[in-house]
């Protein structure tokens, strides 16, 4: 990989969206770490624009930083229980929504005029 191929934290951020800053705060964290430095200023590998999409989505999903540079850089094989620990959790959340879309729906269809005193509230 040569010089040219690396970006700067400035392209980095244009790439993924996320602050100049919060790349700087995520290298601190270990979490992206620059492939090196030119005139004292980080130079990052093209797949950290990868590895920012997940810490993304990650985030969104509700991981916290310290699973989520775990489950990126765990080289003692612990990340497989804090994914299958969020699975989990993800999929007890996703039963909540369910019933609760299915509630709404259910509100919104029967056209009461209020809320609280609908069947379809009571039912359940």
């Amino acid at each position: 990989m040569t010089v040219t191929t690396l970006l700067p934290i400035g392209e980095l951020a244009g790439a993924t969206g996320v602050s100049v800053s919060v790349i700087r705060c995520y290298d601190q964290l270990g979490i992206v770490t620059p492939v090196s430095r030119v005139g004292g200023k980080r130079r990052f590998a093209p797949e950290a624009i990868g590895r920012f999409s997940f810490v993304r989505r990650a985030q969104e999903a509700g991981l916290t930083l310290d699973d989520i540079k775990m489950i990126l850089d765990d080289q003692a094989r612990q990340w497989p229980a804090v994914v299958r620990n969020h699975l989990a959790t993800l999929r007890e959340r996703r039963a909540q929504l369910d019933a609760m879309i299915s509630m709404l729906e259910q509100v919104e269809r029967c056209g009461c005029e209020i809320v609280a005193e609908c069947p379809s509230i009571s039912e359940r």
